[in-house]
């Protein structure tokens, strides 16, 4: 009977855990809705062009997911969906349900769904995970059809401490959510940017650990901040955050390294080459026009105190170039 309770006050403990996160982000942010993962779009999974099968997940393919699962199949499953589920003056709210393993077409399962929240008036940001419970399986994982609001007491079909993490879990969770979104909440890559559910505030305010105290206290030695050079040609159109974006994100970006999951048509130009984005040039226009602004970047990335490099601090009063 005790080991009941202790079981009952535990669950209880920790949906107020999330509740009041999801109040907060609410109250200083918006109110995430509920949601269906299938009214997303569905982000295509192709070879040379030509779309993989719904049951197969390819070890390589033409726009493979940044996101690398150790519980995955391979970056290449077909069936995730993408879906804003605000983009105003106000807020963003951006959602996706990812498939780490492959299942048929149409499959409303799901292995991990993603929520980022977001003020366009003061920069904070908020963090929200769902993930299927171990070992993934093709016949299970989490119901995409209904989705419940983790910032609203009512109650749905299915509790919102049912699906989502609590805070604890995802601000301790490696790496990072900010370890990647270090230069601001939304992330480009060939990936997503298929899709047509992707909000952009590539200057705006960002303050990734402002709400919840878990994220505050497990970030609080994760200094992410942008760096620039005076009349860099890349900066100008995004911030170039100074972890994953110097170290992964502008290698693999820009013809340096190769797209982990990535076929051999992703490491041919311009696909190798896809900062910037809906870049039409030949490598030998890209070059002139790139190559020595992402050379001082580099430079930068290695000293952010060194000659020339200018450092951009997040906040509400930080975001200025």
């Amino acid at each position: 009977m005790r080991a009941l309770l202790f079981l009952l006050l535990a669950g209880t403990a920790q949906a107020g855990t999330l509740f009041e996160y999801g109040r907060q982000c609410a109250e200083q942010i918006a109110e995430i809705p509920a949601f269906s993962c299938m009214a997303g779009e569905e982000i295509p999974i192709t070879i040379d062009g030509k779309p993989v099968p719904a049951d197969k997940a390819p070890p390589s393919c033409d726009r493979p997911s940044l996101l690398h699962q150790a519980d995955a199949q391979s970056q290449c499953v077909p069936g995730s969906r993408a879906l804003v589920l605000r983009d105003d003056k106000g807020a963003q709210i951006s959602a996706i349900c990812r498939k780490q393993v492959a299942r048929p077409a149409g499959s409303w399962w799901f292995d991990e769904i993603n929520v980022i929240s977001h003020s366009l008036k003061d920069g904070k940001t908020c963090w929200f995970t769902a993930k299927a419970k171990a070992p993934l399986s093709a016949a299970t994982g989490i119901d995409g059809r209904a989705v419940p609001s983790p910032s609203t007491l009512k109650r749905p079909a299915v509790p919102a401490d049912k699906v989502w993490q609590t805070p604890h879990q995802v601000a301790w969770s490696q790496p990072a959510c900010v370890n990647c979104h270090d230069s601001g909440p939304f992330m480009y890559s060939p990936y997503i940017a298929q899709t047509t559910q992707l909000p952009g505030d590539p200057f705006g305010f960002y303050e990734p650990k402002a709400i919840g105290e878990d994220f505050k206290r497990a970030w609080s030695k994760l200094h992410a901040f942008g760096i620039t050079t005076r009349g860099n040609t890349c900066t100008a159109c995004h911030r170039m955050g100074n972890m994953n974006s110097c170290q992964v994100a502008m290698q693999q970006s820009t013809g340096r390294a190769p797209q982990e999951g990535g076929d051999e048509w992703s490491r041919r130009f311009p696909q190798s080459h896809w900062m910037s984005p809906g870049n039409l040039h030949s490598q030998t226009q890209w070059n002139e026009q790139f190559s020595e602004s992402l050379k001082k970047l580099a430079a930068c990335c290695e000293n952010p105190q060194g000659a020339g490099c200018r450092v951009v601090e997040y906040g509400s009063k930080g975001a200025q170039r």
